[in-house]
This record gives C-alpha cells, sequence and structure tokens, in this order.
C-alpha cells in the first residue's frame, strides 16, 4: 500500500491507542490496532506489537510465525539492530509457549474469538474469553474522545484499499475500527475482506468468523439474515469470492449507508 503523510498521521493516532488499550488490558484491541498501524505506516514497532499482542492473547502460533516473516524480510537488513534483537528474544518465547501447548500444559486463544466471539475449546477457555471481551468493551468505553473519529477514519481507510483491490490491508483497517467502536457492521466488513481474500483457508476463517457474528444478540436482522446464507453459499473459492464481493441485504429505511 503506497504511504501517504495522512497514513502517518492515522497511524499514530492508531499506535497511541493500541499502547493505551494495552495498558488496560485490552490485548485484542491493541493487536488489532498495532496491526493497523503498521499496515499504515509499514514502521517495525508497530508490526513487532502487534506480534506481541498475539503471543500476549495465548495465540503462540501467530506470533512466532509474524516474528519469524519479520527476520526473514530482506533478509532483515532493513531492520534496526534493536528490533531485531527484541524481534529474535520474543521468537524464542513464543517457541517456548509453542512447546509448552504441545505438552498439553497450555491452551492456544484465537485472535478473531477475542476480539468478537465466543469460540474456543473448553469452558475454562470460554469463560477467559468473555472476560476478555468484558476488558475490551470497558476500554472503549473509556476512551470516548479519540476512539470514534479515528474508528471513522480506519473505515474510510479500509473502503478505500478495498476498492483498491487489497482485501488484506482492507481488513485490518476494518478489523481496527471494529476493536474501536464495538459496530459489528465493521466486524462484517472484516470478515468480507477475508473471504475476498481467497482460498480455503480464508473462506473457513470467514465461516468461523460470520458464525460468531451470528450468535451476536444485539446484530440487526438484516445483517444476521445476509450472515446465516453465507455458509451455504461458501463451499468453492468461488462461490465465496462472489459471497465476498456482493452487496449486503438492503438495510431499513432508517439506514441506507452502503457497507464494503
Amino acid at each position: 500500500m503506497p504511504i501517504t503523510d495522512n497514513h502517518k498521521v492515522l497511524a499514530d493516532q492508531v499506535s497511541a491507542l493500541a499502547k493505551r488499550a494495552n495498558e488496560a488490558g485490552a490485548v485484542a484491541s491493541a493487536a488489532a490496532l498495532f496491526e493497523a498501524a503498521h499496515a499504515l505506516s509499514n514502521d517495525w514497532t508497530s508490526r513487532v506489537s502487534a506480534a506481541n499482542m498475539r503471543l500476549k492473547l495465548g495465540d503462540a502460533a501467530a506470533a512466532c510465525a509474524a516474528y519469524e516473516s519479520m527476520l526473514c524480510d530482506d533478509g532483515g537488513s532493513a531492520m534496526p539492530d534493536r528490533i531485531r534483537q527484541l524481534t529474535e528474544r520474543k521468537r524464542e518465547e513464543a517457541l517456548s509457549a509453542l512447546a509448552e501447548a504441545e505438552r498439553g500444559q497450555s491452551s492456544r486463544a484465537s485472535f478473531w474469538a477475542t476480539l468478537g466471539g465466543e469460540g474456543g475449546g473448553g469452558i475454562a477457555a470460554r469463560t477467559t474469553t468473555v472476560a476478555q471481551r468484558r476488558i475490551e468493551a470497558r476500554w472503549r468505553e473509556s476512551e470516548p474522545a479519540a476512539a470514534p473519529a479515528t474508528a471513522d477514519a480506519l473505515k474510510a481507510a479500509g473502503n478505500a484499499r478495498n476498492q483498491a483491490g487489497d482485501a488484506a490491508v482492507a481488513k485490518l483497517l476494518y478489523s481496527a475500527a471494529y476493536a474501536l467502536s464495538g459496530r459489528l457492521e465493521l466486524r462484517l466488513s472484516a470478515a468480507n475482506m477475508e473471504l475476498k481474500e481467497g482460498g480455503p483457508a480464508h473462506a473457513a476463517a470467514a465461516l468461523d468468523e460470520y458464525d460468531r457474528i451470528a450468535a451476536e444478540a444485539t446484530l440487526p436482522r438484516h445483517v444476521r439474515d445476509e450472515i446465516q446464507l453465507a455458509p451455504q453459499t461458501c463451499h468453492t473459492r468461488h462461490t465465496a469470492a462472489a459471497l465476498a464481493a456482493a452487496p449486503l441485504a438492503s438495510p431499513p429505511p432508517t439506514a441506507h449507508r452502503p457497507r464494503p
């Protein structure tokens, strides 16, 4: 994505909110915000911080993959020495966490599930997820000043990347906007971008997220009905891509804002 001065200004705002979210224990929101900040600025610090948040959430596999990707990019030549040393140290932490998980001493948490749906395995995992969601919600309520405007700016940036055909970055921007606002239509837009990326893995991830969104009691009926149709049409890459590109069901007369 071409980085503009406006993107850098927005990235700074998003990164500051991510730091406050992390300090408040809203780690899932912090992860989404740091990922968006990196997408907007290509900043190494935000990229490492996003991986750190995934590790903090318990998703050691995703964190380890992110650290490995950073260390491999351009042979690591563009990475400042301080960031490289930190990344190598955090990668070792992630590898240790993975080894513990393989011995059955810990469980992995899903980034998408922590950010949104119930998900997870046993009762303990679901309880942790619910508790984390409450922390995320409390943090959103405590950030009334900058968060709404920043969420709108992230949504606009996501719309622009979607129109440019960059579904991967648009997904990150919509996810961050949802983390700030809690607006389910933004979470749905992020899931649509997951589908738009194409391939069985992305389709499966999108279907999981559609299931979680559909379970939200506060979801408007016209959006819930659209989501419930998605699993019937996502069995192939072709139909998944078609669904992602199609407009959502017509909203009620009182709300005509288009969705990506």
